[in-house]
C-alpha cells in the first residue's frame, strides 16, 4: 500500500505530499472567504480546523493509501491548492460508500486552467491504482466545480443531506 503521495507532475504543476511545514500556506488557503464559498458551508477556518486538516491530509495516505496532494506551481514554486481522495465519515445520507475526490485552489489562480491539469493527474493516478469508481459531492451553485467534474467524467447521481442543505453527488465510473 502506497503510505505517502506519490509526486505527480504537469506541465505548470507540482503535486506533492503534504508535510507539516505546508501548514502556513494551507491555513492561509482555508481562512479565505472566497476559497470557502462553497465548502463547508462557507465559513473560513482558523487555524485549529486547518491543522486537523492537514492532519487528515498526512494520515490518509498512512491509513488508506490515497489522500490530498499539495499543489504548486512549477515557475514560482507557490502553494495554489490541494486536490485529491479521501474517505470523510461524512454524516450525510445517504452515505458516500466510493473514495471522494476534492479540489480546492486559491482564488488568484481561478481560471489559469490549474484545475483541468491537477485533476486531471490525480484522476490518472486513480485510475491506475483504484479497482472501483470514484465520487465528489458538489454544492448546486459550484458551478464552475460542477463543470469541471463533469469534463472529467463525473455524472450526476442523486442528491444528498450535508449539514441540513442538500448536495449534489457525482459519480466518475472506473476507468
Amino acid at each position: 500500500m502506497v503510505n505517502a503521495a506519490p509526486r505527480l507532475e504537469t506541465e505548470r504543476l507540482i503535486l506533492r505530499h503534504f508535510t507539516l511545514d505546508d501548514f502556513t500556506d494551507l491555513a492561509a488557503c482555508w481562512a479565505d472567504p472566497e476559497m470557502v464559498k462553497f465548502i463547508g458551508g462557507g465559513q473560513p477556518q482558523g487555524a485549529e480546523m486547518t491543522w486537523g486538516r492537514l492532519l487528515r491530509y498526512i494520515g490518509h495516505w498512512q491509513a488508506l493509501g490515497y489522500g490530498y496532494w499539495a499543489v504548486f506551481e512549477k515557475n514560482s514554486g507557490r502553494f495554489i491548492g490541494s486536490f485529491g481522495f479521501q474517505d470523510a465519515h461524512r454524516e450525510l445520507t445517504p452515505a458516500l460508500e466510493l473514495p471522494e475526490a476534492g479540489w480546492s485552489l486559491i482564488p488568484s489562480v481561478h481560471g489559469k486552467g490549474y484545475a483541468n491539469e491537477a485533476l486531471s493527474a490525480i484522476l490518472q493516478w486513480a485510475d491506475c491504482e483504484f479497482t472501483m469508481p470514484v465520487c465528489c459531492i458538489i454544492d448546486d451553485d459550484n458551478l464552475r466545480s460542477i463543470h469541471l467534474a463533469e469534463r472529467f467524467g463525473f455524472q450526476f447521481e442523486h442528491y444528498v443531506e450535508y449539514h441540513g442543505k442538500q448536495i449534489k453527488m457525482f459519480i466518475r465510473p472506473q476507468r
